[in-house]
């Protein structure tokens, strides 16, 4: 049987242990702990001094490219598209601010802007995909639309033959049937008399939504319009601003396009529209269509080039 002895020393045991953890905390093991925690404190706020100036460099050095990119453009882009008339096609979601510097940089080129079309949410509704085709098959024949297209491909199809020059619709048909999509509220365009075009650039924006399946299922609806616009002209080029590394429930049409062999083996995208390379991407871009080469640039993983082969004109 344990006795009282055993328990006083147990006791003894435990206060003996906590005095001697005492005695080292405030003897030598605080003055090494104190002076451990000191130089990591100091070591951390090195660390995050370095890093401010290594990010501060970068951001200037970056500016700077940009800034000299921009002064080079003026240069490098005078008179690449002169002749060329060019549809802008705006997706859902796209950025006011990049179609704006798309335009500005298409007209520096001396492209002329057939038309702007903007694209509406109800273009990839899935509630009002019956409608869609509908109306498509009623204004497919004012296009002149080869029989044999599927409901997905009618819509799509209507849109880029009215306002591509390549697939030879009238001019009567033509605007009769992009009254027709937006009397449907599928599109809003501008101006009112439409001018033919030989190319297209699409400008998407991200697809949002807590709904995977959806946003995956309207970003392809979409990179299969941007297909269209390419095999009804000369060529069509898919442009988007860089994603945000901290985008969540957000999916893009241009890696969606990518992802496509069919798609990506003829339409061409750039995914850093906003930055001044990219806009000299996007021109550069639509001189590979009208050769006949298809690439896909950018600073994103699945570009295959930073930027097109200065074509020379």
């Amino acid at each position: 049987m344990i006795d009282f002895r055993y328990h006083l020393v147990s006791i003894v045991s435990i206060f003996l242990a906590l005095a001697v953890g005492i005695v080292l905390g405030a003897g030598p093991l605080k003055e090494d702990i104190g002076n451990t925690l000191t130089s990591e404190v100091k070591n951390l706020r090195d660390d995050k001094a370095t890093l401010r100036t290594q990010l501060d460099t970068a951001d200037k050095a970056a500016q700077a490219r940009d800034e000299f990119t921009v002064a080079s453009n003026r240069t490098l882009l005078a008179g690449r598209l002169r002749d060329t008339t060019v549809s802008v096609v705006v997706l859902p979601g796209a950025d006011t601010g990049l179609v704006k510097s798309t335009t500005q940089t298409l007209t520096a080129a001396g492209a002329t802007i057939g038309s702007t079309v903007s694209v509406q949410d109800a273009w990839v509704d899935p509630e009002k995909a019956t409608f869609r085709s509908t109306l498509g098959q009623q204004l497919a024949a004012q296009v002149e639309l080869p029989v044999g297209q599927t409901d997905g491909e009618i819509v799509d199809a209507v849109l880029a033959r009215s306002v591509l020059a390549k697939a030879g619709a009238s001019a009567t048909g033509a605007a009769g049937a992009l009254e027709g999509l937006r009397t449907g509220q599928l599109i809003r365009f501008t101006p009112d008399q439409v001018s033919p075009a030989s190319v297209a650039v699409v400008v998407a924006g991200p697809v949002t939504g807590s709904d995977v399946a959806d946003r995956e299922s309207r970003a392809g609806a979409l990179s299969d319009l941007a297909a269209a616009m390419d095999s009804a002209g000369a060529g069509a080029v898919l442009v988007a601003a860089s994603l945000k590394d901290n985008a969540t429930n957000t999916t893009s049409v241009l890696a969606t396009s990518r992802a496509d062999d069919d798609h990506a083996k003829a339409l061409t995208t750039v995914d850093d529209a906003e930055l001044p390379m990219g806009q000299a991407s996007i021109v550069f871009g639509l001189l590979q269509e009208q050769a006949g080469k298809v690439g896909h640039y950018g600073l994103a993983g699945d570009a295959t080039a930073a930027f097109p082969p200065l074509a020379t004109r």
